[in-house]
């Protein structure tokens, strides 16, 4: 069966995409066929693997209105045993629905239900807010994946994680377990360690045993569109996701198989070292770069004037202030 899992916190900045991208790729590393649909209209997921976001024509968008079909959407990665859902802008025309549709929150699900999915994960890479998008996303997901930043106001974001996932369970008749992954946390900072200390009580053996670090090669990963744990395999960012997925594959397969996390773990760390070996992979993809296709207009610019020529006659008026300050000023000397 299919296990399909939710990333999701209603707060953005807290590492939902990197975990995705990073957890699906650690998946991926441990011999199971993994997939991610991306349900944030930003397209990071694409951008995160090394596409060309703006070459594609269709994605999620597509797939929740039942316009094409799962394999019509799906993109392979370079790296073996992953593909891609991913968004386009016009996912943003969904996040407010006509009261006239009826159970839009259903949609994606009814999607994924039309046909056998061949893939041993799903993973669904959410937008920072709990619309229709993200609605979608609980519905049609088995567990959610809840990454926390250890700072003030993330506990009283996990409250209001925790209750819509309560809603989904009663409104929805769905069995939806969850998870807590503390990210970006720096166990020398004094706020850091009474965040975790206070989640880790209040939700138990909700929270992964492993937190991921305040780590700059985490960064730099998503800078040249790699996830970490291929980029710098060694870092400890790349360990702790290593980590924490080792201890997602023992949750979702507890009722079916008895692996220890350190079973899974080498696992992982196997598949991973194969794919460091494969020439068919690059290391690096093209860093993030601005588009010099798209040029910045000129407010006021009058017609027929280029930008260099602007430039000239502003340089030439500041020249002229200048020149007339100084003989003011010689001016006021001489008297």
């Amino acid at each position: 069966m299919t296990a399909v899992i939710a990333i999701m916190n209603h707060k953005g900045g807290v590492g939902k995409t990197t975990t995705t991208l990073n957890m699906a790729s650690a998946l991926a590393a441990g011999n199971n066929a993994v997939l991610i649909i991306d349900m944030d209209p930003q397209s990071n997921a694409a951008t995160g693997l090394g596409l060309n976001a703006k070459a594609i024509q269709a994605g999620s968008y597509e797939l929740i209105l039942g316009d094409k079909k799962l394999q019509d959407v799906i993109h392979k990665t370079d790296l073996p045993n992953l593909s891609l859902v991913p968004a386009t802008f016009q996912l943003a025309a969904l996040s407010s629905v006509s009261p006239d549709d009826e159970d839009p929150e259903y949609w994606l699900r009814e999607s994924l239900e039309q046909d056998d999915i061949p893939f041993d994960y799903v993973l669904i890479d959410c937008p920072p807010s709990f619309g229709i998008l993200s609605l979608n996303a609980l519905v049609a997901a088995h567990k959610v994946i809840v990454p926390v930043q250890s700072e003030s106001f993330a506990i009283a974001g996990l409250q209001q994680m925790e209750s819509s996932i309560n809603d989904i369970r009663v409104e929805a008749g769905h069995d939806l377990d969850f998870r807590i992954l503390m990210t970006l946390s720096d166990p020398s900072q004094q706020l850091h360690q009474l965040v975790d200390r206070e989640v880790r009580a209040h939700f138990k053996e909700h929270v992964f045993q492993n937190a991921i670090p305040v780590e700059p090669k985490i960064a730099e990963s998503a800078f040249l569109g790699r996830p970490v744990i291929f980029h710098s395999p060694n870092s400890q960012g790349a360990r702790a996701y290593i980590r924490a997925c080792a201890e997602c594959l023992q949750w979702t397969q507890e009722e079916s198989d008895n692996k220890d996390l350190a079973t899974y773990r080498d696992t992982i760390v196997s598949g991973l070292k194969q794919w460091l070996k494969d020439d068919t992979i690059t290391a690096h993809a093209d860093p993030v770069q601005f588009d010099t296709s798209v040029k910045t207009p000129v407010k006021n610019q009058p017609p027929g004037e280029d930008v260099n020529s602007l430039k000239i006659t502003i340089r030439n008026g500041v020249i002229l202030a200048l020149a007339l300050t100084a003989g003011m000023a010689l001016a006021l000397l001489g008297l």
